[in-house]
């Protein structure tokens, strides 16, 4: 999920402009919210608006994210400017400025971040309370976009289930801080415009450069999100002129209603404008932002003022509202409940952020900025930030009971043999990823395939395994998963459909140079390669416009493309089996046995966390429809299953004398596949082990 940056707080940029709401000089205790533009709380407004419906997943806000990258230009505006005058004035400080910072900020972010810290025992399965230390930590020392940035990844928490998911744009707005005064401090007046014209222009290209390579570095990173807040900073350098001139300033009125509804329409409909994040939607918000801006402040109507007290608690509603709905994610772990009542709940936690938003600004965001001034206010935050890191450190020190389940280590990402054969590049054959020298066993595929390994490698103890593995691959060299709505630099988006269609072929290649192997174990998810209503499928060496559509269409394809591939590996003499994925559940089904095992709330659990067997069947009807073909067409291919020995006619276990058999909503955990693997054979294939290595 994108998460959306808290909105930036300053000053009015120009004590110069009029504004229907100036109730203190600018530079006394007593300057308050009422020293900001209606027009720049409005556009405040606009932008918390569409996070909160984003989160709440209401539909018509699917771009809803796109708040963040107003709020980057809001910010980068105000702040540039707040410096530029105390500059022109010789009165700047770093001192003051950070100060001023830190007043503004940082209260209300630790009442928020005490208050979650509080309720993470239990709210939170162990797992996510020790990614939460780290993020808690990473939000302290203004670093939480690294943090969050080296958590995403396949066998990753979801995103939202991380209650400080929301700090990583903060944290990206401070570093961007860290920077921008003194490179306006030492640079001569003259030029402060074209550096930051530089600073912004460089920003974008290594953007367009990165984000093919690795959208989510591009994502989370300050090099690549710079670009927004340095169009503010441009806008706020530039202002003076822009204000002073007639000929712009009528430019920028004729525009401004287009630019308002481009502020409407492109978080409604995203998809319109491309689908890489940053990508064009975001540029389009980042200019109409800065069109609106640049205009001359005029007051504002008294219809406008509910818009302009949303935009004063905005920073308020931001912090609060994401941790109220990561607690809700982290309960809600089942499907058995109505989904629509998973709806109501996440209105309901939108609905209570509101009082609590404006306590929290009312009573500590607005007071804490002319109370905690010189030596008492770095005492305080001082003291805040040592007591929240003793706290974060205190929660790591749980240890499960003697003989209790360590759901920690159980929902570790099972690899395999190694995290190096989770493959970025050709196979290679690297000793990491085979027991030993001269093994005569293979297993290839994506993720599914991993979780076989511990369970392949007591199965072929005797003979030994090689892993070629890489996630969301499937060992089908001719035909790539594809994602059409998704960014350059996304699995299922280019460059990863050319590198899954090398690795599977660099594996095919291997093989054939190796012909000490003698059985190659096939497994994949399989969803991916049927599922038409997310995927399509592109055949290798072929053009996008010969992509394959329909689920129909599709499981043709991959019967034709794995029939070619046995058949190639028999023409090699190797033995081939194919494993199809065990049950699944859509929900997280080691999280959930966790949760009903330390009894912290959850929502919408089937009893006992069992998979329910229609509804199993229901949401991957395509890969059974695939398994059952994949059986028919080729009577001596051994096909495993999972479910002979896992389900009967309702639902399917997953525990086994107490020790759960997954990790996830369907990948087996370590001591599933050890206790399963071996029984799995010898059930569906009425064949003993040792016949099966033979």
């Amino acid at each position: 999920m994108t998460s959306p940056s808290p909105p930036s707080s300053s000053p009015s940029p120009s004590t110069s402009m009029p504004s229907a709401r100036r109730a203190a000089p600018m530079d006394s205790p007593a300057a308050r919210d009422a020293s900001l533009r209606d027009d720049i709380q409005v556009l405040r407004a606009i932008a918390v608006l569409w996070v909160l419906l984003y989160h709440a997943q209401i539909p018509g806000a699917s771009g809803g994210y796109l708040g963040v990258d107003i709020f980057f230009v809001i910010s980068g505006y105000l702040i540039t400017g707040l410096i530029q005058r105390a500059l022109q004035r010789g009165g700047f400080s770093f001192l003051a400025f950070y100060g001023r910072r830190a007043r503004r900020l940082l209260p209300a972010a630790y009442v928020v971040l005490g208050a979650t810290l509080i309720a993470v025992p239990w709210a939170l399965n162990r797992t996510e309370q020790l990614d939460f230390v780290a993020q808690l930590l990473g939000s302290l020392g203004f670093a939480s976009n690294l943090v969050l940035w080296h958590q995403t990844g396949y066998f990753q928490g979801a995103s939202d289930h991380k209650p400080l998911l929301h700090f990583w744009s903060l944290a990206l707005e401070e570093q961007y801080y860290l920077v921008l005064p003194a490179l306006l401090a030492f640079s001569v007046a003259r030029w402060r415009a074209a550096i930051a014209v530089v600073v912004t222009v460089a920003s974008l290209a290594l953007l367009a450069w990165w984000q093919p390579r690795d959208a989510s570095a591009a994502f989370y990173l300050l090099p690549t999100r710079a670009w927004e807040l340095g169009l503010g900073s441009i806008g706020a350098l530039l202002s003076p002129a822009f204000i002073g001139s007639e000929t712009v300033q009528r430019v920028l009125r004729r525009i401004a209603w287009p630019a308002g509804l481009l502020l409407i329409v492109v978080p409604a409909q995203p998809a319109w404008f491309g689908a890489s994040h940053p990508g064009p939607a975001a540029m389009i918000v980042c200019v109409a932002t800065l069109a609106l801006l640049l205009r001359a402040p005029a007051p504002l109507s008294r219809a406008w003022m509910p818009m302009v007290r949303v935009g004063d608690w905005s920073y308020a509603l931001y912090l609060v509202h994401w941790p109220l709905l990561a607690f809700l994610h982290n309960a809600w772990v089942g499907l058995k409940a109505d989904p629509a009542a998973l709806m109501a709940w996440r209105i309901g936690a939108v609905a209570l952020t509101v009082p609590l938003a404006w306590a929290l600004h009312r009573l500590v965001e607005t007071p804490a900025k002319a109370a905690l001034t010189g030596a008492r206010g770095a005492v305080v935050l001082g003291s805040g930030t040592l007591l929240l890191a003793a706290g974060a450190v205190m929660l790591t020190l749980h240890r499960p009971a003697p003989g209790a389940i360590d759901f920690v280590e159980l929902r570790k990402p099972n690899y395999g043999l190694s995290a190096n054969c989770d493959a970025e590049e050709p196979f290679d054959g690297r000793e990491a990823c085979r027991t030993r020298p001269g093994a005569r066993w293979m297993v290839w595929g994506d993720s599914y395939a991993m979780h076989l390994v511990p369970g392949l490698v007591r199965v072929a103890s005797d003979r030994g395994l090689v892993q070629a593995t890489k996630s969301s691959c499937g060992p089908f060299p001719g035909l790539t998963p594809v994602r059409a709505e998704l960014g350059r630099g996304n699995t299922f988006a280019s460059p990863w459909v050319e590198q899954c269609a090398a690795f599977n072929a660099s594996v095919l290649g291997w093989l054939a140079r190796h012909p000490e192997i003698e059985t190659v174990v096939l497994s994949s998810l399989l969803t991916q390669y049927v599922d038409d209503s997310k995927y399509e499928l592109q055949p290798t060496g072929k053009p996008p416009a010969a992509r394959i559509r329909g689920e129909a269409a599709m499981r043709a394809a991959l019967l034709e493309d794995l029939g070619a591939t046995i058949r190639k590996l028999r023409a090699m003499g190797k033995k081939v089996m194919v494993v199809a994925p065990p049950p699944s559940a859509g929900f997280d089904i080691a999280g959930c046995l966790e949760r009903k095992q330390a009894g912290r709330w959850t929502l919408g659990a089937p009893v006992g966390c069992a998979i329910d067997v229609a509804e199993d069947q229901e949401r991957r009807a395509g890969e059974h429809r695939f398994i059952d073909e994949l059986a028919k067409s080729d009577r001596k291919l051994p096909v495993l299953r999972f479910e002979p020995l896992l389900c009967d006619a309702t639902r399917c276990q997953v525990e086994r004398d107490g020790i759960p058999l997954y990790r996830d909503q369907g990948h087996l955990s370590r001591e599933g596949s050890l206790l399963l693997m071996p029984a799995v054979m010898e059930e569906v294939t009425g064949q003993t082990q040792m016949a099966l290595a033979r």
